[in-house]
């Protein structure tokens, strides 16, 4: 009996669950949004950056080293840390900590070769393209950033 039981029980068990999982209903998914930025780990160069307000420091900004220098950003699980530097000069550094969540992606400077910098948080709105294109907007106060990023393979 027992042998005959379990198959019989087993089939519409399996109905059942296959059933209930897969697919959600849209009714489910309709208050879920798709996060614009699930991963930024990785290696990602600067591509272009669009600055909106006088810079926090008065002088990088302005230098045409500045914006003619290479630039690379890191991220791990946790922290972050970007450098710029062209074939000459050393032009700037900084990381920290960040987070990301719901398509905010937040920088809080824990070192920086601006002294001044250590302690702020950058706030951005964030959106990936596909997985090599990285977009974000955003800064500290009035002075706004425009920039994208491009994933080093």
């Amino acid at each position: 009996m027992r042998t005959i039981l379990l198959p019989r029980l087993f089939l519409p068990l399996c109905l059942v669950l296959c059933a209930c999982g897969g697919q959600s209903s849209p009714e489910a998914t309709a208050g879920e949004e798709e996060d614009s930025c699930p991963s930024l780990v990785g290696s990602w160069e600067l591509v272009s950056i669009e600055d909106d307000a006088p810079a926090l420091t008065g002088a990088y900004e302005t230098d045409p080293n500045y914006q003619e220098a290479p630039t690379l950003k890191i991220l791990n699980d946790t922290h972050w840390m970007f450098i710029r530097q062209s074939a000459d000069n050393f032009i700037h550094a900084q990381g920290g900590r960040y987070t990301l969540q719901n398509g905010i992606y937040t920088e809080v400077v824990e070192y920086s070769a601006i002294p001044g910098n250590v302690g702020l948080s950058f706030v951005f709105e964030c959106r990936l393209e596909g997985d090599s294109l990285w977009y974000h907007t955003g800064g500290l106060g009035d002075h706004r950033y425009q920039e994208v990023w491009r994933r080093v393979k």
